[in-house]
């Protein structure tokens, strides 16, 4: 079994990690900043706003501070570029794992797909207009140059370049009932998490490779309103010990305006992966808790990305908190 437990408690070693204010970024944005990412280099962030605008905040080399790690954290951020095009509230961003692209979405709904170039100059790859209503979330997969966009329209859309055109829309995911909130990837990317309105976790699989063709493979139930938010990792260290003959898919944890968080193990028997087939993945509840943050609906969920903490997850809620987990076995 496994429960939830504060990751930040006195007395428990160096090995107990911290949460130490390192900057602050002045972004100029005029209305609210919705979302954020990292490019995989660690030194670039992209904010999306409810400005229509995206912003391009470089970090500047600083020095090391012993305390964390070694890591250069005292580098003022700049800001590199400003990017306009959407027309109204810009809801998600998001780098493509090599850092070469980033992907936008707004109310307008639209996608944009941007190539960095050096210099933190960005050139618009192409403007997607496949949905039909106001576009939530966009989601690269961990290794190929694949996009994902949810949307108000229910659906899920999957994109890719053409290289003798542009890039497209080679399918819709439908099945939700409701708007479609968050999207996560496993991390070996051959399934992809999605969070609705509806209340429910689907879980797709990519089931043909050469076609690109992906299927709903499992429904998740146990929310009692809204999903807004799944986050797919690798697990900790529990997460290997599934048995002879059976690898690991990470966990996966979602939450919403029920204030629950649910963590979902996924495991599969050696060799599916070459298999195609809408065979779906074992799974298990292996963790829950409620009102996660008192009365106050949960917003956002995401794992740690350091290997070495894998089994943290850190939430958001409308309480105006953010709070560390430890998943860990009891």
């Amino acid at each position: 079994m496994y429960a939830y437990t504060g990751s930040s408690s006195a007395g428990e070693g160096d090995k107990t990690p911290k949460f130490t204010h390192v900057s602050t970024i002045e972004t100029g944005h005029s209305k609210a900043v919705r979302a954020l990412a990292w490019a995989p280099s660690g030194r670039t962030l992209a904010t999306a706003s409810f400005d229509s605008n995206i912003g391009i905040w470089e970090h500047e080399h600083g020095e090391e501070d012993e305390s964390l790690g070694g890591d250069e954290v005292t580098g003022e951020w700049e800001c590199a570029s400003q990017m306009e095009g959407h027309d109204t509230e810009c809801k998600s961003v998001a780098y493509s794992s090599t850092g070469t692209l980033l992907a936008s979405c707004s109310r307008d709904k639209t996608v944009w797909i941007w190539e960095v170039h050096p210099d933190a100059d960005f050139e618009c790859m192409g403007v997607l207009m496949d949905h039909s209503q106001d576009v939530k979330c966009v989601a690269w997969h961990p290794t190929e140059e694949v996009l994902a966009s949810a949307s108000y329209d229910d659906t899920i859309k999957l994109y890719i370049d053409d290289p003798s055109d542009d890039w497209f829309s080679f399918a819709t995911l439908s099945g939700h009932t409701s708007t479609v909130w968050s999207l996560a990837f496993s991390p070996d990317g051959r399934y992809l998490a999605s969070g609705s309105d509806d209340r429910t976790v689907r879980v797709w699989k990519r089931v043909s490779v050469g076609d690109h063709r992906w299927e709903c493979v499992l429904v998740l139930g146990g929310h009692e309103r809204a999903v807004y938010s799944v986050s797919w990792g690798p697990g900790g260290a529990e997460a290997a010990q599934v048995g002879e003959g059976r690898k690991s898919l990470g966990w996966l944890a979602s939450t919403g305006s029920d204030g629950q968080i649910q963590i979902w193990a996924f495991s599969e028997e050696e060799g599916e992966a070459a298999k195609s087939s809408v065979t779906p993945p074992e799974h298990k509840l292996i963790a829950n808790i409620a009102s996660a943050h008192g009365v106050y609906d949960v917003n956002a969920v995401a794992w740690c990305p350091r290997a070495s903490h894998a089994d943290l997850l850190a939430t958001a809620g409308d309480d105006g908190m953010t709070r560390v987990w430890r998943v860990a076995q009891i």
